[in-house]
């Protein structure tokens, strides 16, 4: 049987004594807390992979509803770069916005010109490098190839010197 040792100590300097050897074994005896960073070093890592593989570096180009781009063996990486599409109605649309018709535009090519001479000038504004003259044409496959060829004629006069075709790649 062990006897408490503050009643057997009658010095006070013993009692000191105790005393503070109690105090010192509270902070050791206090349950240690580890963080297993094994786990969370894994979470990490496969949230990155995730994130790289989901937001890739090439820009993503919007197409026209109901609009059918033609067939190709060998696509080429899409640059980022106004978009001018041609549906099979005849509507060109510039960005997404009605512009007008191919026929408007073959008899009467400056409001076309107007419009993409506003978007260059935007371009340097709201991008870090200048206009490179690049421009994707999106055309439906039923449109005609002599439409494309005027379209891109007004292109080439508006110093869009890099038309790039928008195909579906097999």
């Amino acid at each position: 049987m062990r006897l408490n040792q503050s009643i057997v100590a009658a010095n006070p300097f013993e009692k000191h004594l105790i005393n503070r050897r109690r105090k010192k074994g509270k902070g050791m005896r206090s349950p240690q807390f580890t963080l297993m960073l094994t786990s969370m070093v894994d979470m990490f890592s496969m949230l990155v992979i995730f994130l790289l593989q989901t937001f890739s570096n090439t820009p993503e180009v919007s197409m026209l509803k109901g609009m059918q781009l033609p067939n190709s063996m060998t696509p080429s990486i899409v640059r980022e770069a106004p978009v001018l599409a041609i549906s099979r109605d005849g509507n060109l649309y510039l960005d997404q916005k009605l512009v007008g018709k191919t026929s408007d535009v073959s008899k009467k090519p400056d409001e076309l010109l107007n419009k993409l001479n506003i978007i260059k000038k935007g371009w340097v504004s709201s991008h870090t490098s200048a206009f490179t003259g690049e421009i994707n044409l999106q055309a439906d496959r039923e449109v005609e190839s002599t439409t494309v060829s005027l379209v891109m004629g007004v292109l080439t006069a508006s110093q869009f010197q890099s038309i790039q075709l928008a195909v579906i790649g097999k």
